[in-house]
Formats: C-alpha cells, structure tokens, sequence
C-alpha cells in the first residue's frame, strides 16, 4: 500500500479544504447551487446565438456586432450601475435583473421559434439583456462580501468563475447537441427556465436586516459618487497600474473567442460540434484555474501571477494561427483559458480584498465597465481583422499589444510595496488613499 508522507499529503489537504471553503455559508451556498444551473442555460445560449448569428451570415463582422450590442450597455452604465449597487439592497437588485434577463431569453426562444430571426431583432434583444447585465455585475460582485465576509472573500471570487467555467465546460457540448438534435430555440428557452434557480436561492437567504432592506442615504449626487470611485482607483498606483492591465487583456485578449466560429468552420472545417469542442478546452483550462485559484489563490503572491498569466496567454494565443488541425488547438486554448481566468481572479479578488466597503459597488461597476463594457471594441476590431485579413494577424496583433504593456506596467509596479504588505504594515483591512500616501512616503 502507497503511503504518502505527511509532509507532502498535510498541503495536499490543506489545499483541498480551502477549494470549497466558501460553501460553508449559507447563503453562498444557495448562490452557488443557483448558479451552477443557470450558467449552465446562459452559456447554451451564448453558444447557439453566436452560431445562428454565423449561420445566418456567414461574417466575422457580424460576430463582432452582436458581441457590440450585449456588452455597450456596460460601458455607458456601469459606473452609474454601482453607485446603484451601493445605494440600494443588492440582493433586490440581482432579483429584478436575473427576471428580466429570464423574460429576455424566453422572448429570444419565441422570435427564433416563429422564424424571426432578422440581425436587428436578435441584435434588439442582446442590446436590452447587455443592459440588465450592466446593473447585474457590479451588483453581483459586490455582494459576494456580503454572503461570505471578507476572509473567504478571494476563495468566493474564484468559485464563482469554477462555476461560470464549469458551465462553460458543459453548456457549449450540451448546446450543440441541442442544436443539432433538437432546434437552436431549446437552448434560449432552457436559459430562460434556468434563472428561476437563481432568484430562488436569492429569495431564501437569510440577511442582516440592514443589509436586507436599508436604502443609503447619499450625501453627494450620482456623478461626485461616480468620481469618488474614480478617483480612488487612479490615485493608488497599484489599481491604476492594475487597471490598465485589466483594460488591455479585456480588449486584447477577450476578442479571440469571436474567432472560434471563424475557426471552426474554415480551418477545422467542421460543424456545431467542432465549434463546441472548442468552446468547452477553452472551459476545460478556464474551470482549472479557477479552481488552483480557489485552492492556492490566497497564498500566491498576486503581482507574480498577473504577469505568468499574461506571458502564458501571449505565448498561447501567438502559436493557434500555426495549426490546422484540431488537437494543437484544442491545447492551445485551453491554455488561453487557464491564464486568461487565472489573470482575472486575481485582478477581482485583489481589488476587492482592499477596497473599503462603502466604496465597493461604485469600484466594481468601474472594473466591470473595464471587464465587460470595453470589450465590445476588442470584439469589434478582432472581427474586422480577421474580415480585412486574417485570424492569424487578429490574434498576433492582440499578443503584441499585450506583450509591450505588460512589460512597461511591470516595469512601473515592480518598485512599489504590494497592497498585502502596505495592510500588513498598516493593521489595516482596507486601504484608503491616505493610508496608501504614508505607504508611499514612508
């Protein structure tokens, strides 16, 4: 019998224990399970939208577009959508937006069903759901303290990406069994039934009353409170270096997902089922970093991780254009999937793990402005490559920009104290801008 020594089996263990640790609270419990189910409906129908669009159209530029029209809403409210998010209960505001996200995908299922299938009517619906979505991220990140406090914080943060990978593993192979077995309607009809699980665990949490129903009193207007969270971000270089890594990965790394319909019809030349083997290495590398993340994330020093993780996503991305079968693809994106995922955990949950309370909503509507609401023009531009060139110039390109700004950010942050020491040294749970001054001057 094989008998591991303590030494090696006691971190193993370790390890394995603080993966789910997060799932001792209650109410994150019921998020999470609620979430298993409906992300699983939400990727069935990312995956049929964009194969409609493709088959309808036979454009990368069109792609492009509908990835536009889901994600704009994001930039033009994100920021005003946390000022939201810190003024009124969160968790009534994830009720009406996980409804109405719900009515919008079953309203998608009757147009396609009745053969309605026109870009502009797809397009409309996208458009209205990208806007539920802006007042739904910031708000859903910021709650996340809320359900498990601060400690488990970082662990919660990339369980909740396990779970979106996860869903991203199973809900692209299972949309393309739909789509083929069935019809492309199912999928958007399933996402529809599927936040039901969601609203459901939101209404049987058990809150504090004063975070259940208390509505702040602002003691500024929306748009000083839009620059308060402004200004905290910029003034600390950390965040500011921090965020202009987040804008460039969100528009020059996110894009390559609009090319895998391109992919997998004119290189692999395949079907549905190609595009969703693509889809789910991708997932496949994604759900592994979310989990290490979730396991080893609060001992890795953040600063190192940010880096390896973009380095690995230059490399990977650079070599998928070289390939035509589908083997070396497949491994190379779940590559991109581990480090893309691995980037973002640690950008979130190292900006949230500082930021004080109160200005937690307006923070996280600006990173998910930066996350979510730019990359509609990384979209936008990847497609219009690829159409004008190719997927290959596409990708090199984004791999270029990535490489020069993550070297000079580096070379920017390497001399200052890290936000975990500056708390260490501080006795501080939260950095404020004053506390990162005397950090500075010191």
């Amino acid at each position: 019998m094989l008998v591991i020594p303590e030494r090696y089996s006691k971190p193993f263990l370790d390890a394995v224990r603080t993966t789910f640790s997060s799932i001792r609270h209650r109410n994150y419990r019921l998020f999470f399970f609620g979430q298993c189910i409906s992300l699983v409906g939400t990727w069935l129908q990312n995956t049929a939208l964009a194969w409609l669009v493709y088959q309808l159209t036979h454009d990368s530029r069109a792609l492009g577009l509908m990835s536009f029209l889901g994600a704009v809403p994001i930039l033009l409210f994100g920021i005003y959508a946390g000022t939201v998010a810190d003024e009124y209960p969160k968790r009534t505001i994830l009720i009406w937006t996980q409804s109405f996200a719900g009515i919008f995908a079953i309203a998608l299922a009757i147009f396609v069903g009745l053969g309605w299938t026109q870009i502009w009517l797809l397009g409309s619906i996208n458009l209205l759901t990208g806007i539920v979505i802006a007042f739904d991220l910031p708000t859903r990140q910021a709650f996340v303290v809320e359900m498990v406090g601060r400690e488990d914080l970082t662990n919660a943060v990339a369980l909740n990406s396990a779970i979106f990978n996860g869903a991203r593993l199973i809900g692209p192979a299972l949309g393309a069994i739909i789509i083929s077995a069935i019809s492309i309607e199912i999928c958007f009809l399933l996402n529809g039934i599927s936040f039901l699980a969601v609203i459901l665990g939101l209404w049987m949490m058990r809150l504090p009353k004063n975070i259940q129903r208390e509505k702040k009193v602002r003691a500024v207007s929306r748009v000083t409170a839009m620059r308060e969270g402004l200004n905290y971000l910029y003034d600390i270089p950390n965040y500011r270096a921090l965020m202009v890594l987040v804008v460039t990965m969100t528009l020059f790394a996110w894009s390559y997902t609009v090319h895998l319909p391109v992919i997998a019809v004119e290189v692999l030349h395949g079907n549905s089922s190609t595009y969703g083997a693509l889809l789910s290495a991708n997932g496949v590398g994604a759900l592994l970093a979310a989990l290490t993340q979730a396991a080893f994330g609060p001992r890795l020093r953040a600063r190192y991780v940010i880096y390896f993780s973009i380095l690995v996503f230059v490399i990977s991305i650079s070599l998928i254009p070289l390939f035509a079968t589908i083997i070396p693809i497949l491994i190379l994106l779940g590559m991109t999937g581990w480090s893309i995922i691995t980037f973002f955990i640690t950008a979130n949950s190292t900006i949230q793990r500082f930021v004080p309370d109160e200005l937690r909503g307006r923070v996280m509507g600006i990173y998910s402005l930066s996350f979510a609401g730019l990359f509609p023009f990384g979209s936008l531009l990847a497609g219009f490559l690829a159409h004008s060139y190719s997927v290959g110039v596409s990708m090199w390109v984004d791999a270029a920009v990535l490489f020069v700004v993550a070297g000079l950010t580096f070379h920017f942050v390497r001399k200052l104290p890290s936000l975990s020491q500056i708390a260490e040294q501080t006795g501080s749970r939260t950095i404020s801008l004053d506390i990162m001054k005397q950090a500075l001057e010191a």
